[in-house]
């Protein structure tokens, strides 16, 4: 009997020693504190590296540059950044709500959803998963871009050449470039509180389906004036690491294009929450 007992210790204290038991690895008991910001920095990491890693794939793929080449390109592109962000919100929605976007989280702090105390953590993750996520993109196509700096013209850059890839330039003006980030963002928000609201059209299961689903139509319709960043640090996050890799012209290009996708987006998400809050149906009215 006293054998038995004093095995039944020896494999408790192996249970105790064992890391992979819940609460005994020192750390373990931490994560509660910072879960939700460890959970915006994966999701924000994720979607910027499918949503770039599309793009790149696309700029690489060998084949014709006709008008069908690139309008398949773009469609390409279009569902590469919906379902990259409906995977990013599996993964994040359940711990930190999946915001993945300063502009969303602002907006829930200015209207009483979130509380303004966590902002700073949230949008510091997302800020730097977006860094990492383009630091991700371009290891991975390191020998593309190598291969294509190898044959650049003298009147070219790699910033001019390829910063495309990781951030967004428009096709209009710098002037109806911000009315379409506006626009974009405000109905991106609008439409993800809709999803979210159990007062409309229930979408239990599949919200992050969703989401990725208004962000590919976005991007289909409408996303081509301004790139549709509807996001500040999707965009912020890779201008600073090409502007590490090749200089200061992600910033200047295109009329110091670079505070457009930030101010942008803030504002048309203030926007959307207004109009929703004050006009549709806010949750728990």
């Amino acid at each position: 009997m006293a054998i038995e007992n004093h095995m039944d210790e020896d494999q408790q204290q192996r249970q105790k020693r064992d890391l992979t038991a819940q609460d005994t690895w020192p750390l373990y008991r931490y994560r509660w504190w910072i879960r939700e910001y460890v959970a915006e920095f994966f999701g924000s990491f994720f979607l910027l590296s499918f949503g770039i890693g599309v793009t790149a794939t696309t700029t690489f793929h060998a084949g014709n540059t006709d008008s069908f080449q690139t309008n398949v390109s773009y469609l390409a592109i279009t569902l590469g950044w919906g379902f990259g962000l409906a995977i990013a919100l599996f993964i994040t929605m359940g711990v930190s709500g999946g915001h993945l976007n300063p502009a969303v989280t602002l907006a829930n702090c200015a209207f009483g959803a979130f509380p303004w105390r966590k902002a700073p953590g949230f949008m510091l993750a997302q800020l730097l998963g977006a860094i990492l996520g383009a630091a991700n993109v371009y290891g991975l196509f390191k020998q593309h871009f190598d291969d294509a700096g190898a044959m650049l013209l003298p009147n070219e850059t790699m910033a001019s050449k390829f910063s495309g890839v990781f951030v967004t330039y428009p096709n209009v003006s710098n002037v109806f470039a911000v009315w379409s980030e506006i626009f974009n963002t405000m109905v991106l928000m609008m439409g993800i509180l809709a999803i979210n609201d159990n007062r409309m059209t229930p979408a239990d299961g599949y919200k992050p389906v969703a989401v990725g689903l208004l962000l590919f139509v976005i991007g289909i319709t409408t996303g081509i004036n301004s790139g549709y960043a509807l996001n500040p640090t999707r965009d912020l996050g890779p201008r600073i690491f090409t502007a590490m890799l090749w200089g200061k012209e992600p910033f200047t290009l295109h009329g110091y294009y670079f505070w457009i996708p930030i101010v942008g987006p803030i504002a048309g998400a203030l926007l959307g929450m207004f109009l929703y809050v004050f006009c549709i149906i806010p949750s728990g009215a």
